[in-house]
């Protein structure tokens, strides 16, 4: 491990070129540019916000400062969490087949141009985030709990690019995997407490025990516990913290371990 972070250390300036290259290159001739990267969650909140808090009127938890209802923002605060996740996981996955016409000219590490569109998609979700904290302080819903979000959003990093890294090799030898992986990532969008409550699940535990199992889907424990901090105001427990970094430490090492192994080889295939 230490002889990774070496190794990511020393090739931090061209993660870093590759990482400009993808900011630039994401929205190369668009008159409103990097704005998109703010009109396109605020049109899907919007969507979401009608669909589901106006026409559907899916119930809304009393916030941390028991007065604010707001299913817009107790949905946004999910969905920040969600489009950081499938960004770094679907630019991972294809950052390493858009790097192969240079990995077949010139030799560097192909986990440069994985973790340079990591890095790409963090500006954006500061975007997010950034409005989502200016909302929070206006309606006056925040507590010292914004503290841990750095924190969880390390370790959501680290669970969707270890999944990204992992599923980059098999993209490599099937270019199927990028759609499956649409597909599946779609299906646990739903899966997931984002534009629903937790409860309308939990509320059918002693019906079906068996769904006692949604709350091992990581994407809910990560949505949660942002939810916790920022929505609820309260410490997500020792718990489902302990879950997120154990979690969060396989995924990015057996990532990482499967990508440094594999990615020398699958570069020919490019």
């Amino acid at each position: 491990m230490t002889q990774s972070l070496r190794e990511v250390w020393q090739y931090r300036g061209l993660i870093g070129n590759f990482a400009r290259r993808e900011i630039k290159g994401k929205y190369k001739g668009s008159l409103l540019g990097s704005a998109w990267s703010l009109i396109n969650p605020l049109a899907t909140l919007a969507t979401y916000s009608l669909v589901f808090g106006f026409i559907l009127r899916f119930p809304t938890p009393v916030a941390g400062n028991g007065s604010l209802t707001s299913f817009p923002i107790y949905l946004f605060t999910a969905l920040v969490v969600w489009n950081f996740f499938h960004s770094v996981t679907m630019s991972s996955i294809g950052a390493l087949v858009g790097a192969g016409p240079l990995l077949r000219k010139i030799h560097f590490p192909p986990f440069a141009p994985v973790l340079g569109s990591a890095i790409a998609v963090l500006q954006q979700t500061a975007i997010e985030f950034g409005l989502l904290f200016v909302v929070y302080v206006i309606v006056w819903n925040i507590s010292w709990t914004i503290l841990l979000v750095p924190v969880l959003l390390l370790l959501l990093s680290g669970f969707a690019l270890g999944l990204g890294m992992l599923l980059a090799i098999f993209n490599a030898w099937f270019r199927d995997v990028n759609y499956i992986v649409t597909v599946l990532l779609g299906l646990l969008f739903y899966a997931s407490p984002i534009i629903y409550p937790i409860t309308l699940v939990t509320d059918l535990y002693d019906e079906h025990p068996w769904l006692r199992i949604y709350e091992f889907n990581p994407i809910t424990a990560f949505v949660e516990a942002f939810r916790d901090v920022l929505w609820d105001l309260e410490f997500p427990g020792w718990g489902r913290l302990g879950y997120l970094v154990l979690v969060s430490a396989i995924v990015l090492a057996v990532g990482w371990s499967f990508f440094q192994r594999k990615a020398a080889d699958v570069s020919e295939e490019l």
